[in-house]
């Protein structure tokens, strides 16, 4: 008969991501793991696989958190030019609330196994299309409604838009005022009128 679980997943997966987010994916060992869940090696393997798919469900799971904040931002909005703020700022509030300054998962996540995890590359790619559609959409109905300049087309503005975003979070890691961080805003925005 086999065995039950009798964890809570989620919370497992809370606590390996604040491991992988500390250690990053190289420097998280099973030994790690293990301290970290409170389970041993064979109900880990058994309930979540190897360490490369614990890392994959986790990076999946932040990636669903994040698509979160930018639904958030797009119900708040009264335009798409205002959706775009709304997403920067919701990252901004995000940002501040990380009191250890870890900085963006996916972006440590990038700079980390881009080019060595075959697996991880395609997600992110695919997280990265997704994204850049959503902000080619946004500026697309942004220039339809004029409040968006045409000065650009909407797929360089998107790409535009998404090199803030990661710059943004990146900056965000060292600098953590409010005031600075808003100013990065307004400026990458204003480029949009």
């Amino acid at each position: 008969m086999p065995r039950t679980e009798v964890f809570n997943r989620d919370l497992i997966l809370s606590k390996v991501r604040v491991l992988f987010w500390n250690k990053g994916f190289n420097g998280t060992s099973m030994r790690d793991l293990v301290e970290t869940t409170g389970l041993n090696r064979s109900s880990l393997y058994n309930s979540f696989g190897n360490k490369q798919t614990l890392y994959d469900m986790v990076l999946k799971k932040y990636q669903d958190d994040n698509n979160l904040l930018f639904k958030e931002a797009l119900i708040r909005a009264d335009n798409p030019r205002q959706a775009i703020r709304n997403i920067f700022e919701n990252i901004l509030d995000n940002m501040l609330q990380d009191v250890d300054q870890k900085g963006c998962f996916i972006l440590n996540c990038k700079a980390e196994l881009s080019r060595s995890e075959p697996s991880i590359r395609t997600l992110l790619e695919k997280n990265e299309a997704t994204e850049l559609k959503l902000l080619k959409n946004l500026v697309e109905e942004g220039q339809d409604h004029e409040v968006i300049n045409t000065d650009r087309s909407p797929e360089e503005y998107a790409y535009y838009l998404y090199s803030a975003f990661q710059g943004f979070r990146m900056t965000g890691i060292l600098v953590n005022d409010r005031t600075k961080l808003q100013n990065i805003i307004d400026i990458t925005i204003d480029k949009l009128s």
